[in-house]
């Protein structure tokens, strides 16, 4: 079992990391894989990875919420990123339209570009899609039949949004916590 989805390297984990992994091993997670967000944690990420050999894995990417008027300047560290060293996905990336909606067509070009990188490095993609199901296919719809790989993180549309996924490429559907709330259905 793979967790394709832990940010695990945050703060949060600062006072239990250790005994977190140790956890999720004895449940049987045989990686753990660790999406970026945005510049700030990526040294931390990278030391998680580092202090976890061939368990932790770092992505790297720009989260949509992360996505400001500097967006180019990050983007740039994330291509350089790519240049200098092996990343196992490009992610966490998409479009998030839920709490702000200032730097849409920005988050669109940071999506787009992003998938770029991904199809050149051949790398799989770590999708963040939040109030923008329609506008993220309308954004991969170009890519169709380049290779897409990846997965739709934390996934919570019905069976009509997942074959309009599937029809795009090779893509997964994250299941996340939120379908163990109560109210989930």
């Amino acid at each position: 079992m793979i967790d394709t989805h832990s940010h695990i390297y945050s703060e949060e984990f600062d006072a239990d990391r250790t005994e977190v992994v140790r956890r999720a091993k004895d449940a049987g997670v045989e990686r753990i894989i660790m999406p970026n967000v945005d510049s700030e944690s990526l040294q931390r990420m990278l030391d998680t990875e580092k202090q976890y050999p061939d368990y932790c894995y770092a992505t790297i990417g720009l989260h949509p919420t992360s996505v400001e008027e500097n967006y180019r300047d990050v983007l740039d560290l994330v291509r350089s990123e790519l240049e200098r060293r092996k990343y196992v996905a490009v992610g966490e990336i998409g479009l998030d339209f839920y709490w702000d909606k200032t730097f849409i067509q920005e988050q669109v070009i940071a999506f787009q570009t992003q998938v770029e990188w991904a199809l050149e490095y051949n790398l799989p993609i770590i999708i963040h899609v939040r109030n923008s199901h329609k506008e993220t296919i309308e954004a991969l719809k170009p890519f169709k039949s380049k290779g897409l790989k990846g997965v739709f993180h934390c996934f919570t549309e019905g069976r009509k949004e997942a074959d309009e996924i599937f029809a795009l490429g090779d893509l997964l559907l994250g299941i996340g916590g939120v379908v163990t709330f109560k109210n989930s259905g």
